[in-house]
């Protein structure tokens, strides 16, 4: 049997109010998929963590998440970092917690099958903020393509 590739960690990086489906959705559905994978004797594909610009955060329905942890300073390879929306007619990325994300963000190196960008909904807007979009295509919720499109131009 060859050898089993690297799990892939997979950073949900969490803002106050952050919308629960956006992460909850594709959380679970990684779950599952490392569920079916040890059912059949496999190991598990995903690590799945969750990462703030502080310990403990509301979310969009007002259950407040506990135990987060900090935004990585080095990260394993491979890692998909998840960006999730928020709810509102506008992504305001001047609250201390979004600078504070922006900032690491923009830190990354991102690379194919090292350091990979996954967007849910109106995170792309985030990514847009942190400039990881330029010359990207993307897409987002119908409420924020006019945003994303003022915010990253150079985004298809």
């Amino acid at each position: 049997m060859p050898d089993s590739p690297p799990p892939i960690h997979v950073v949900f990086a969490l803002l106050p109010g952050s919308m629960v489906l956006d992460w909850a959705g594709p959380a679970e559905a990684l779950r599952i998929a490392n569920q079916l994978l040890q059912a059949q004797g496999q190991p598990a594909r995903f690590v799945l963590r969750f990462a703030s610009p502080t310990p403990t955060s509301p979310t969009s329905v007002g259950v407040t998440l506990a135990g987060l942890e900090p935004l990585p300073a080095t990260l394993p390879s491979p890692t998909w970092v998840v960006l999730v929306g928020l709810p509102g007619q506008h992504i305001d990325a001047t609250a201390s917690e979004a600078r504070g994300l922006l900032h690491w963000l923009r830190g990354l190196r991102l690379g194919n099958g090292r350091l990979e960008l996954v967007t849910v909904c109106a995170g792309a807007v985030l990514a847009a903020h942190a400039g990881l979009l330029a010359g990207r295509r993307a897409t987002t919720h119908h409420q924020h393509l006019e945003e994303l499109a003022a915010v990253e131009p150079r985004c298809d």
